[in-house]
């Protein structure tokens, strides 16, 4: 007798077609094409057509130029050897130009009727591109940096300055605020530069003025010291007086021999009034004498006191040439200074648009696409290895 099984046994069926892996795997491939590629870029598209504000970009052109005295000598071998390069200068000054756009010191020289959040905070900006209003100093920066766009051409020197704004006035008054800030700049950099220049010509000048004055004075102190204000006159009168005695001195020797040939004495009147005379004019001749040198250890003479004048007269003539030198030198200065002396030179005026260039729709949903496409092809891959590895 057969038996019958307790449960009842049952054919396997097979799925439905819809439910077959081939199936599933292209309804998942075209879900995850879906989401990752096609809504993200249709989103994009909706917020860049429907909502992204028009953005007006304002291009300025403009130079640091350097006006060169017009009695300069060409370069020597001395300065090109010393590294100074007025092109580098140049260069230099006009990345300090671009440095200073970049800078909080732009933003803080804007006029309080041209704030950021006057340009970039306005309603009619959208929300992703629009400044918030009460962002930090730093971030006001970034997004300064993201709107303001300086650039410089090391060939040829030009600095251009792309203004991107939410309207066409504030970017055309937005960039001409920047470059009359640029302008002011070069200015201050010019003053300093000047300032700079004559500073140590003028401190020079003024020390050789000091030296030469205590010069004068020491002078004026010698002389009082001594009681002689001319000691080369006093020198030669003295040496004129010193002869005269001498002179006389001789005649009255001469006159007392003849007097003591005829056969007078000493006795005799006339050699006695002769021999007065001559031992007072040796006296004078010897104290005349003993003014214009003295002996080694004696009091000062006239001739100690000539060495020492000399030796300030001669230290105060080769300072006054010094002070002369140094005046030219600062005259030569100030007229370089007034010279030489940088400016600003725009050749492209910023202008009020005529029409948006950003944002550049197509372009951002081309990047959508793009960037959603390579990310579903790195997750099939995924996918497609995690199964493998199930399997």
């Amino acid at each position: 007798m057969d038996t019958l099984p307790i449960f009842p046994r049952h054919e396997a069926r097979p799925l439905p077609a819809k439910f077959a892996w081939p199936n599933l795997r292209r309804r998942a491939r075209l879900a995850s094409f879906l989401a990752l590629v096609a809504l993200p870029t249709a989103l994009a598209g909706l917020y860049e057509y429907g909502f992204a504000a028009d953005q007006y970009v304002t291009t300025t052109k403009f130079v640091v130029r350097e006006q060169m005295p017009q009695s300069a000598a060409p370069a020597s071998v001395s300065s090109a050897l010393s590294g100074f390069n007025p092109m580098l200068a140049l260069v230099e000054d006009s990345q300090v130009v671009v440095q200073y756009i970049e800078s909080p010191q732009a933003l803080a020289d804007l006029p309080p009727s041209l704030s950021l959040n006057q340009f970039f905070a306005a309603p009619r900006g959208d929300f992703w591109a629009r400044m918030g209003s009460h962002l930090p100093p730093e971030r006001q920066l970034l997004y300064w940096r993201r709107m303001v766009r300086p650039s410089l051409d090391l060939s040829s020197g030009i600095i251009t300055v792309t203004v991107r704004a939410f309207s066409p006035q504030d970017s055309a008054r937005l960039a001409a605020q920047i470059l009359q800030g640029a302008q002011s700049l070069v200015d201050r950099m010019s003053r300093a530069a000047r300032a700079n220049a004559l500073s140590y010509a003028t401190q020079t000048a003024n020390a050789a003025r000091a030296t030469l004055l205590a010069d004068q004075a020491a002078l004026a102190a010698y002389r009082n010291r001594y009681a002689v204000l001319f000691p080369e006159l006093t020198a030669q009168q003295q040496s004129g007086i010193g002869g005269s005695v001498l002179l006389t001195l001789a005649q009255d020797e001469a006159q007392l021999a003849a007097l003591r040939a005829q056969g007078q004495t000493d006795q005799s009147p006339q050699v006695q009034i002769l021999t007065s005379r001559i031992n007072a004019e040796q006296r004078e001749a010897d104290d005349l004498s003993a003014r214009l040198a003295a002996a080694p250890g004696g009091p000062q003479s006239l001739a100690s006191v000539m060495s020492g004048y000399d030796a300030l007269t001669t230290t105060e003539t080769l300072d006054q040439q010094l002070y002369a030198a140094d005046l030219q030198a600062l005259q030569n200065a100030r007229n370089q200074a007034d010279e030489r002396s940088l400016y600003l030179e725009s050749f492209v005026q910023p202008l009020v648009p005529r029409s948006s260039i950003y944002p550049v729709r197509w372009l951002v949903m081309l990047e959508t696409a793009v960037a959603g496409f390579i990310l579903w092809v790195l997750a099939m891959l995924v996918a497609n290895m995690v199964r493998d590895q199930l399997d």
